[in-house]
């Protein structure tokens, strides 16, 4: 396992290489979600890690990556990741993302097709139209309680949303206590960059295998994640029961299943 950082935007990542020539195909890049960072993907990591070659990032304000001053974009998280490409020597990957994360790497995709062996989004998409009320309402109550309150509070009661079994009360507390870590300033960019992203996606040219992770149980309904699979040339859809937003970590097994199989036919 190797941890490094880019230039420019400085990441921090993990590159976790097999090392027994059991990797197979390019790299895998695992893409965290908003208040997240690399190792909410251990149970992810330690699935796939002896089959492929892993890189997974702290996204620019996340983890032990710094926050840019300005705005930000969805786009800006993109360039990072192509320039931390660039910086490996890898010209193509796959990419995994979550959330944010899944944004992020359909950013990559609609601007660099070429650069993207494969696209599993998991419990992400865009909002295609206008932004529904229901967006609106949750991004100025999470703007008003981190205001009012501060980070922690706030992701308590993410956290609680995501995780309500009381056996997943020590969930709630690491969510809680990871997003109080983070730089408010970036929380707020990251936040704004989501509500604010306008993506014209060009289907046509997106023709690497896409695998869409939906949740049962997910903010969006699973519906309008049908309804966009439908839209790409060659896209398979999976729904999990009983799991919410978070199904990298509440359905950790189904999820690992899941992509291992993904990955493996799509890097031969």
């Amino acid at each position: 396992m190797r941890r490094h950082t880019t230039s420019d935007v400085p990441l921090h990542y993990l590159d976790l290489d097999p090392g027994t020539g059991t990797g197979q195909g390019d790299p895998v890049f695992l893409l965290h979600g908003l208040g997240s960072c690399a190792e909410d993907w251990r149970p992810q990591i330690d699935a796939l890690g002896s089959s492929h070659r892993l890189i997974v990032p702290d996204l620019r304000g996340h983890g032990a990556s710094p926050a840019p001053n300005g705005d930000w974009q969805i786009g800006d998280f993109a360039n990072d990741l192509f320039n931390l490409m660039d910086q490996l020597d890898v010209p193509r990957a796959h990419v995994v993302g979550f959330s944010l994360g899944g944004m992020v790497g359909l950013e990559m995709a609609n601007r660099a097709p070429g650069r993207v062996a494969s696209l599993c989004l998991i419990n992400s998409q865009p909002f295609q139209g206008s932004k529904p009320a229901s967006l609106l309402f949750a991004y100025w109550l999470r703007r008003t309680v981190i205001a009012t309150f501060g980070l922690k509070a706030m992701g308590k009661i993410i956290g609680k949303k995501l995780f309500p079994d009381p056996a997943q009360q020590v969930l709630v507390e690491r969510f809680a206590t990871q997003m109080a870590g983070m730089d408010k300033r970036a929380y707020l960019a990251a936040l704004d960059a989501i509500f604010h992203w306008d993506i014209d996606i060009h289907f046509q040219a997106l023709a690497m295998p896409v695998f869409i992770v939906a949740a049962d149980q997910d903010y969006t309904p699973v519906a309008s994640k049908r309804a966009f699979a439908a839209q790409f040339q060659q896209c398979e859809i999976e729904i999990i029961a009983n799991s919410r937003h978070a199904t990298p970590l509440d359905q950790a097994q189904r999820v690992n299943t899941l992509l291992q199989s993904f990955l493996t036919i799509n890097s031969k």
